[in-house]
């Protein structure tokens, strides 16, 4: 079998697991929404949102070259850094927050004193572990173990959050999905420990010998990473901080819905335009064509649902979620507009990865997350949740009209294509 026959399986069999998985948990709202009311979910966003980012930080971006590495060896090390690094992290982020709540800080925070002592810090473990263990499938080729996992993970989430839902006592949607990222700590862990030297992998002179041969990692890939994951989670936190838990609640439901099929299409697509350029490297004229084609067929695509949701949003929203969603549909009906121009330029990203783009890229994250922050910090000036998103779809537009417009003029310079060449 070739190469390309490999991936082109390999890819599929991810891509179908992963609409099995975003199956899954479409399905599972229509009950959840009914066993959780919105202030519940708004808890549960904010826990999501604050432990990926913190998660996704706790490795170092070291995670990665698990799958990079250039030896098997390698990779166990940057395995066992990774998880020793996530665990330092973890201890660090449980001792601020018995620290804020000991203070009595931590009550003015839209999350419970456990959330960051204990929730928050398994999460993090949790994560680093499902990283190093979707790294090492990657690497071994065991794509359809690393999709089965994927889909147990996303049912044994629903399972523990059904069960727990009558259990008013506990926070069941935090705890379910704990459980569905532990399952994936448990995998990651256990391949760990096939590969043996562990003990002399965790030594701190090994850790510190791993991080001086990889440190472009840290240094470059985790603050784009993380700016870009925090700029994403900022709006939701803000909500919950000046307005209600209710609100995070609805505006949380609301960008799942709108935006986890739009990214699924826009990843196929993105990976599929990165494919067709790399096969066509400075044919600028033809590649600026095939981008506004892209555009445009993007946009047929999505115009009729985001048009549906920005027509009948409440209602939509009411007869899918419940009667107490209402407002949820109303906060779509808002961002309706700008996830529609999102979705239409989502395979841009492509064109920054091709040619090297990483520090315009930057600049357009930390513009996001600067924005963003101020968008919703209205308000702490008694701003409602409809004047806040407004402001946000309105930076966020011009800002997104700008981000294709430098990648359109960069893909036409001959320059661009001689450093992504190189």
């Amino acid at each position: 079998m070739s190469a390309g026959s490999r991936f082109l399986i390999s890819a599929s069999t991810l891509m179908s697991s992963t609409i099995v998985a975003q199956a899954i948990t479409f399905g599972l709202s229509f009950i959840l929404t009914r066993l959780y009311d919105p202030a519940e979910f708004g808890r549960f966003s904010i826990f999501v949102g604050v432990a990926g980012v913190l998660g996704a930080a706790s490795t170092g971006a070291l995670d990665r070259v698990v799958l990079l590495a250039r030896s098997d060896r390698e990779s166990q090390r940057a395995a066992a850094t990774a998880l020793m690094l996530a665990a330092a992290a973890a201890l660090l982020v449980s001792a601020i927050g018995l620290a804020l709540g000991i203070a009595g800080v931590a009550s003015a925070l839209p999350l419970e004193p456990i959330d960051l002592a204990l929730l928050i810090p398994l999460f993090m473990m949790s994560y680093a572990g499902g990283q190093v263990f979707t790294y090492a499938c990657l690497r071994q080729n065991k794509v359809r173990r690393l999709a089965a996992f994927k889909v147990a993970q996303t049912s044994s989430v629903g399972a523990v959050q059904l069960l727990l839902a009558s259990v008013k006592e506990v926070a069941g949607l935090i705890l379910g999905s704990l459980a569905g990222w532990s399952l994936l700590l448990a995998a990651g862990v256990r391949w760990r420990l096939q590969q043996g030297r562990l003990r002399s992998d965790l030594r701190l002179r090994s850790a510190k010998a791993l991080i001086r041969r990889h440190w472009r990692y840290p240094r470059y890939v985790m603050p784009n990473e993380a700016l870009d994951n925090l700029s994403n989670q900022v709006p939701v936190f803000l909500v919950g901080s000046f307005l209600s838990l209710a609100a995070a609640g609805y505006y949380g439901l609301a960008i799942m819905m709108l935006s986890a099929p739009a990214a699924l299409i826009g990843q196929a697509v993105g990976q599929a335009f990165l494919q067709y350029m790399s096969g066509h490297t400075g044919e600028s004229r033809l590649l600026e064509t095939a981008v506004k084609r892209i555009w445009v067929a993007m946009a047929s695509i999505g115009a009729a649902p985001f048009l549906l949701i920005f027509i009948y949003g409440p209602e939509i929203f009411s007869a899918a979620f419940g009667g107490d969603w209402s407002d949820a549909g109303q906060v779509a009906r808002y961002l309706a507009p700008l996830l529609f121009i999102r979705f239409v330029s989502s395979p841009t990203s492509t064109v920054y990865l091709k040619l090297g783009m990483q520090r315009e890229q930057w600049w357009f994250c930390l513009a996001a997350a600067t924005y963003r922050t101020i968008a919703y910090s209205l308000g702490m000036f008694g701003a409602n949740l409809r004047t806040m998103i407004m402001v946000h779809v309105a930076a966020e537009t011009v800002a997104i009209v700008l981000y294709n417009w430098v990648a359109v003029a960069r893909l036409r310079s001959p320059s661009a294509w001689v450093r992504a060449v190189r």
